[in-house]
């Protein structure tokens, strides 16, 4: 899915990435982060499955580029917040 978007609509960026032998990298490691960041949408954050594809996809959609610098990911804009642990007796 993202490599047939990037043909069709980016393929500049597609044929950089081949000539720079970096394309099977470059897109393993955004299926990478797309996986991740939908567990963390839907199984941490609690958010609609629809809602946190579109926002996966929008991840990979719109790629960095020279004029459009990479933009912090939804997983990364949102501190965690961090648990307390569990109350002991003592």
């Amino acid at each position: 899915m993202i490599l047939k978007h990037w043909q069709t609509h980016h393929p500049k960026m597609l044929a950089k990435l081949q000539s720079n032998h970096q394309l099977e990298q470059t897109l393993h490691e955004t299926q990478e982060r797309a996986g991740d960041l939908l567990y963390e949408l839907i199984s941490v954050r609690k958010m609609d499955y629809q809602a946190a594809w579109e926002t996966v996809t929008r991840e990979w959609t719109f790629p960095p580029s020279e004029d459009r610098p990479p933009q912090r990911s939804f997983a990364a804009s949102r501190p965690r917040k961090k648990k307390p642990p569990p109350a002991t007796s003592g």
